[in-house]
């Protein structure tokens, strides 16, 4: 049976670490020295993620291939935005002779890695290609039409966004300054099919990153063995998270997930579709959470 505990929220995990790239950084620059890690000790040779460019005045995201760690900075990775990572893959692996290729994304963007790796028909160029993926803990996706939105809201109207994370149950946008929102306030601009996500911690990566920053530490949740090896013998400091650190995370996908399941069994009843799922894979997560023909799941990604 499908329950709201620690499994279902955050996903299998060896370990949990605080990371910090050192004074005065972001979760951004955080990010950025855990894949300088991962380029130092071999482990990748490039980056797909996402990063923001400044066109016309105004903040817009795209999807890159950083094909070194000197291209790291400068291109640091934007959150809670989509940014088209997939859209270029087919020619970044044919184009390209880079065999360890690293992915940061939400989890959508590694499910659909994941298929394309495992199940994908006429997909085999992603086979072999994929070293790390590194998954972006999610509150959801907003395009930045929705962000712009909430600033207005707060009387910011610079069009300008340089960063977004998550601090202690708050959402920050930094602008022109830092605005603080409560999830209610930011769920209401979140994607129709972000609302119907069950894997906010993103379950199919090595590590998760999660875009938060408690006195200039970032959280990573360790899922495999090779994940392991970004965090030894690395020169950004490193602690074991504690429970309190990891329980506030979980909290807030805890609340996060208590609307997307509403949505969900609300759209399974009504039989409506949406541009993620369809009404078969509704039914099956309300039969799933219902405990209707299913006895026990340990752990399903949807």
């Amino acid at each position: 049976m499908l329950r709201l505990n620690r499994q279902f929220i955050l996903g299998k995990f060896k370990k949990a670490f605080l990371i910090k790239a050192g004074k005065n950084t972001t979760p951004k620059d955080n990010l950025r020295v855990l894949l300088e890690s991962a380029f130092d000790k071999g482990l990748i040779d490039s980056v797909i993620g996402t990063t923001v460019r400044e066109k016309k005045g105004f903040t817009v995201t795209t999807p890159i291939f950083i094909k070194s760690k000197e291209e790291l900075r400068g291109n640091e990775q934007f959150f809670f935005v989509h940014g088209g990572q997939n859209s270029i893959l087919k020619e970044i692996t044919q184009k390209y002779s880079f065999e360890k290729v690293a992915v940061v994304g939400h989890s959508c963007v590694l499910d659909g890695i994941n298929k394309m790796q495992y199940f994908g028909i006429g997909y085999n160029f992603t086979a072999l290609k994929f070293a790390l993926k590194i998954g972006i803990f999610c509150i959801g996706a907003a395009s930045m039409e929705g962000i712009k939105c909430l600033l207005k809201e707060k009387g910011n109207k610079s069009g300008r966004i340089n960063e977004i994370f998550i601090n202690k149950g708050k959402i920050y946008i930094k602008s022109s300054k830092l605005f603080a929102f409560s999830p209610e306030e930011y769920y209401f601009y979140v994607n129709e099919g972000c609302k119907v996500c069950m894997n906010l911690s993103s379950r199919g990566s090595d590590v998760t990153f999660v875009p938060c920053f408690d006195n200039g530490y970032s959280l990573c949740f360790v899922r495999s063995d090779r994940a392991q090896g970004l965090f030894d013998n690395v020169s950004f400091e490193v602690k074991e998270a504690g429970e309190e650190e990891i329980l506030r995370v979980e909290n807030m996908a805890k609340e996060i997930l208590k609307k997307n399941i509403e949505t969900t069994l609300e759209r399974a009843e009504l039989g409506i579709p949406s541009n993620k799922w369809d009404g078969n894979r509704y039914g099956r997560f309300s039969a799933l959470w219902n405990n209707i023909y299913v006895e026990n799941i340990e752990e399903e990604v949807f």
